[in-house]
């Protein structure tokens, strides 16, 4: 677990270090639309992680995508998300 932490917190440096970042932390793929991606949730996925490596909130996502219950997403969900990096 401790491991774990340690990617993470690697991964909010690289988020917030500049443009583009972002996009070698991506687990599951992507397609980058410029001002905004549409990520396919990945095995292993959680809301919390998938915002962490794009620089914004689980409540973003959430809003973005119409998602209720932040513990419900599905691997191969595809979720429209606008990393801080691109915007």
């Amino acid at each position: 677990m401790s491991e774990e932490k340690k990617i993470l917190d690697s991964t909010l440096e690289e988020v917030t270090g500049g443009a583009g970042g972002w996009e070698k932390f991506a687990k599951g793929s992507y397609v980058n639309y410029g001002s905004y991606i549409v990520y396919t949730v990945a095995p292993g996925d959680v809301l919390s992680g998938i915002a962490l490596r794009f620089g914004v909130t689980v409540a973003q996502i959430q809003q973005w995508n119409n998602i209720k219950n932040a513990n419900l997403i599905t691997v191969a969900q595809k979720l429209t998300i606008y990393p801080k990096t691109v915007r």
